[in-house]
């Protein structure tokens, strides 16, 4: 049984053949890397489902910079879920925040149309002056599952001491992320005691020469 599992974020159908064969549990399918991920289009995650057996999971961001959704992009947002609806994915990324905290109001309007599907609350939680609380109310959310964070700090090898009180606080799944390598995962592990970790290069994306 495995100690802990790898969530590898892939942006093209070679990326997610090649984490799935170098040993990637589970896919978080996203594009626009440069802008921290957006709604990747659907005939990808098509693709990528037809040629791989591990559960993937799909960003859901409208907007390039922030975190922040008016009507207009919450809607976008909806729109953008309900393209996967009839698609047999695991489950949902996305995060909301309205003055610095997690926007619930927002989040409430997307958890609805998620639904059934789990959810994973990305690191827009690392960006909430009142994370805590906000912790607090995810743990009221029957579908998110997963809080993603690096600890507020750019690695999450930085991150440890915060990535621990939030794994007290938080009764689901934490799963760090931070810029991890494979030669880093032991060791931190040791430290985290996590079911997940999450990164771009958590297992190598290009095939061996």
């Amino acid at each position: 049984m495995e100690l802990y599992f790898l969530e590898a974020c892939v942006t093209t159908l070679d990326e997610a053949i090649t984490a799935e064969l170098n040993g990637a549990h589970r896919l978080e399918i996203c594009t626009r890397l440069e802008t921290g991920g957006m709604t990747p289009e659907v005939q990808l995650v098509k693709d990528i489902l037809s040629k791989t057996s591990i559960p993937c999971r799909i960003m859901i961001r409208e907007e390039a910079e922030g975190f922040e959704a008016d009507n207009s992009t919450l809607n976008k947002m909806v729109d953008a879920i309900h393209q996967f609806e009839n698609i047999p994915i695991d489950g949902f990324v996305f995060g909301l925040l309205k003055n610095n905290s997690v926007d619930r109001e927002g989040m409430d309007v997307l958890l609805r149309h998620a639904a059934p599907y789990s959810v994973t609350f990305h690191k827009a939680i690392d960006l909430s002056v009142n994370k805590w609380d906000d912790i607090e109310w995810m743990n009221d959310q029957i579908l998110i599952d997963t809080i993603l964070t690096s600890g507020g700090f750019a690695l999450a090898t930085e991150g440890v001491d915060e990535i621990l009180k939030m794994k007290n606080a938080f009764k689901k799944n934490i799963m760090a992320a931070g810029k991890i390598k494979p030669d880093q995962l032991t060791g931190l592990h040791e430290k985290l005691q996590l079911k997940w970790y999450h990164g771009r290069n958590i297992v190598p994306l290009t095939p061996n020469p």
